[in-house]
């Protein structure tokens, strides 16, 4: 039981993490409105919190998204090739992301040094602003391991290289198509133009 609910955790760690961080914005900047509109004093920490609770956010939604594959790509070449070669398109270019991704890693982590060794401190909570840029490192190293934890599913799932097909254009919309779209020649359904 313990081992299915570590699992399960694990799973759903990234999506756990930015509801946390959602709330926590959420909540410093209601509390900062209710002070400030009712009880007419402002909290020096609030938004100063809330910003780097948002910066953590879009660091580790990212993360998320390369978890569920759902970043942006651009796929016009991608549907040029052949389709025996569309399989291994997708992983060369996941490849390259990986490389650039620890790239970032590793400036992120140079540059969190620095700032550990001249510590630059932030003005309302105090804080040292090397754990707030912390989340370059981590986040591109997570999103990293992600990726390549989607490839090793993959492999052992047997579909790594498969070729993928994205739906066309307009699939699994309600709409009807139009009258140039419904004879396939370009004119309208069942007429010829002059």
């Amino acid at each position: 039981m313990l081992r299915v609910g570590l699992g399960h955790f694990y799973r759903n760690l990234e999506q756990y993490f930015c509801a946390f961080l959602m709330v926590l914005m959420v909540f410093c900047l209601g509390s900062q409105v209710f002070f400030r509109f009712v009880l007419n004093a402002s909290l020096t920490w609030s938004e100063e919190l809330s910003r780097f609770a948002f910066i953590w956010l879009v660091y580790m939604g990212a993360v998320l998204g390369a978890k569920e594959r759902i970043h942006i790509r651009v796929t016009a070449f991608h549907r040029l090739l052949p389709v025996a070669a569309r399989g291994w398109v997708l992983p060369v270019a996941d490849l390259l992301w990986v490389v650039i991704n620890l790239t970032f890693a590793w400036q992120g982590a140079l540059q969190v040094g620095h700032l550990m060794r001249f510590s630059y401190i932030s003005p309302a909570m105090q804080w040292n602003m090397a754990l707030i840029y912390s989340v370059v490192p981590v986040g591109f190293l997570l999103m990293s391991f992600r990726i390549l934890e989607g490839y090793w599913r993959d492999w052992r799932a047997g579909t790594l290289g498969q070729p993928v097909e994205e739906p066309a254009f307009g699939s699994g919309t309600n709409r009807k198509p139009s009258g140039r779209e419904a004879d396939g020649n370009g004119g309208p359904a069942g007429r010829d133009e002059p």
